[in-house]
């Protein structure tokens, strides 16, 4: 769809029908419209902020002017459920969004007590992996790796599907023992190999540049047995930095749930 005059100008037409909204108290813009360097697949992330005692929400997406306006409608509580679920998942991905946002409008002053929250949850360091969360992730990753030599053995036509996932759990794994942020997959090379991706989402390096070259050498395509090969280096790396592995003896005792 081609796009017609500024984004600024989409966004404004999209809110003139929400600033109509009793309800409607600000909104903020976010993105890379803001951040930086959109590419013609950028939509605009816009947060509608609505009143506290607002008992609804809405998610939606809209063309304006041949821009995708991908808006997020929420009272300041429900906002701020997002930020503690995303930082419980290691990610501070919806603070960021808040952050580095641009402010519309803010009527009740409630997009900056949001923006101070967020700083602030940006400033704190992900929780250590607990001990049986961290010895299950740890057999988990053994099994896939037997998975994957079963697979090679049997030469089936997922291996690279399930090899690219067995990748993924690595770094999700391996980023949580290091309490860093878990990044999207669609950013994750990018952050491992842009400063200016870095910048753009407040990041930092990752602390462990061995393991970095590592994985980006794990997602060369290649034969097989050299992608097999790879994989195993990974893990046997993490492994170690992880005080160890080995799965003859290995047990896990903990409390039954009530």
């Amino acid at each position: 769809m081609t796009k017609q005059g500024t984004w600024e100008e989409a966004v404004n037409l999209f809110l003139k029908d929400w600033e109509k909204k009793k309800e409607v108290i600000g909104a903020l813009v976010c993105g890379s419209y803001i951040t930086g360097n959109p590419s013609e697949h950028s939509d605009i992330d816009l947060h509608i902020i609505l009143a506290n005692k607002t008992k609804w929400r809405e998610r939606g997406n809209k063309f304006v002017n041949g821009f995708l306006i991908e808006y997020f409608a929420n009272p300041p509580k429900q906002i701020k459920k997002y930020f503690d679920e995303d930082f419980g998942d290691n990610s501070y991905q919806a603070p960021i969004m808040f952050i580095t946002g641009k402010v519309l409008f803010d009527k009740e002053g409630e997009i900056a007590k949001l923006k101070h929250i967020a700083q602030k949850i940006k400033n704190k360091k992900f929780p250590k992996l607990s001990k049986v969360p961290f010895e299950l992730k740890k057999y988990s990753l053994w099994d896939n790796l037997d998975n994957l030599h079963d697979n090679y053995k049997k030469n089936r036509d997922d291996f690279y599907y399930i090899y690219y996932n067995y990748l993924r759990q690595i770094y999700e794994t391996y980023a949580r023992y290091k309490r860093v942020s878990v990044i999207n997959v669609d950013k994750t090379y990018s952050i491992f190999t842009d400063a200016a991706t870095l910048k753009k989402y407040l990041e930092k390096d990752f602390p462990d540049k061995k393991f970095v070259n590592l994985f980006l050498k794990s997602l060369k395509i290649g034969s097989r047995e050299s992608m097999l090969k790879n994989f195993e280096e990974l893990l046997a790396y993490i492994f170690d930095s992880m005080n160890g592995f080995n799965v003859d003896g290995w047990k896990i005792k903990s409390p039954v749930d009530k």
